[in-house]
């Protein structure tokens, strides 16, 4: 009973190191190539749930490991923020992101923690603001739509124009649920929020954690050829998750 209980205490010892100390300031990138019929591939990375605090060396890291991959394309599914998250900090990560491609955003749940900061370094930064809406992106004949979803939400106007692919953005993986007309276009579905169980355990973290979104990273696919890909975070060890519109 004695080295057992030594066990389960170096287990957890094992588990506080690695979620404080080596996660955080890891830096793992994915890769998926998607054929459409386009002339030209478009290179798009999708991140999230920054959560920044101060700016540190590892938000270099985080905006030099993107601007190796040279992404047409930034999306951003929220959290930006902490409660006490240093504006300036936030305006100098968020300009450096703006500075290496066009960034498109939706709300997190802790952005509500001070809107209005979020709004001003985003503004400052032309950081072009989705949430409960949708924009048309244009490369030659090829259409991008991004339609960003608010938090548990319906869209206040569900916008059903055709596109040549449509990416769906929201931060809790759930709300695409609450928007049957979004889920019919998407092709693509993007989210964030579970920061992947935080320390992912197989099978045990998606047992405890199952009640807080019904997925908890990486892919799903629907029907319809849809495909749900939910980001870790780069918060808290950044997933970059880069996906390539590929001609057939």
């Amino acid at each position: 009973m004695k080295n057992f209980t030594k066990t389960i205490l170096f287990i957890i010892f094992l588990i506080i190191i690695y979620a404080f100390f080596i996660e955080p300031f890891s830096i793992k990138k994915s890769y998926l190539s998607i054929k459409q019929n386009i002339k030209k591939p478009i290179k798009i990375i999708d991140i999230t749930d920054l959560h920044i605090y101060k700016y540190i060396f590892f938000h270099d890291k985080i905006l030099n490991e993107i601007k190796k991959e040279q992404p047409d394309l930034i999306l951003y599914t929220g959290d930006s923020i902490v409660k006490n998250t240093d504006k300036n900090s936030l305006n100098i990560f968020f300009k450096k992101l703006s500075e290496i491609a066009p960034v498109y955003a939706v709300y997190g749940n802790w952005d509500y923690y001070d809107l209005n900061m979020v709004n001003d370094v985003y503004n400052s930064n032309n950081i072009h603001l989705i949430n409960d809406n949708s924009i048309s992106l244009y490369y030659g004949n090829f259409t991008l739509k991004l339609i960003g979803l608010p938090i548990y939400k319906k869209l206040s106007y569900a916008d059903t124009t055709n596109a040549s692919y449509t990416i769906v953005m929201e931060h809790i993986p759930d709300t695409i649920f609450y928007n049957k007309e979004a889920f019919d276009q998407a092709n693509l579905i993007l989210a964030g929020h579970t920061h992947g169980g935080q320390v992912y355990i197989p099978f045990i973290t998606k047992l405890f954690l199952k009640k807080y979104a019904f997925y908890m990273r990486g892919e799903k696919k629907f029907s319809n050829n849809k495909l749900m890909y939910i980001n870790r975070d780069s918060g808290h060890g950044l997933i970059s998750d880069f996906f390539h519109l590929q001609r057939f």
